[in-house]
């Protein structure tokens, strides 16, 4: 698998949509424990609306990513230099 830098417009753009059908149709819950009074569901719920929160950052850093090459293949942005991330 190429890594992004790697990467075509096409390719980047494919990928963005792949990441936005990977994200459609996701359930979404009720705020923790709002439909039983059972605290164990409750716990159950929280754990739940986890996972789904760290899924979804983890898709979002992922699309964060695509675009950020996908303006660089474009020219819309230049890589910053050693210097100015403060290496150099």
């Amino acid at each position: 698998m190429l890594g992004l830098d790697q990467m075509t417009e096409q390719e980047l753009l494919a990928g963005l949509y792949r990441l936005a059908d990977g994200s459609i149709g996701r359930s979404r819950l009720p705020p923790s424990g709002q439909f039983s009074k059972d605290p164990i569901e409750g716990v159950w719920a929280t754990q739940d609306e986890q996972n789904l929160l760290a899924e979804m950052n983890r898709l979002m850093d992922r699309r964060r990513a695509v675009e950020g090459h996908l303006m660089r293949v474009r020219g819309q942005l230049q890589s910053l230099s050693r210097h100015e991330l403060g290496k150099g």
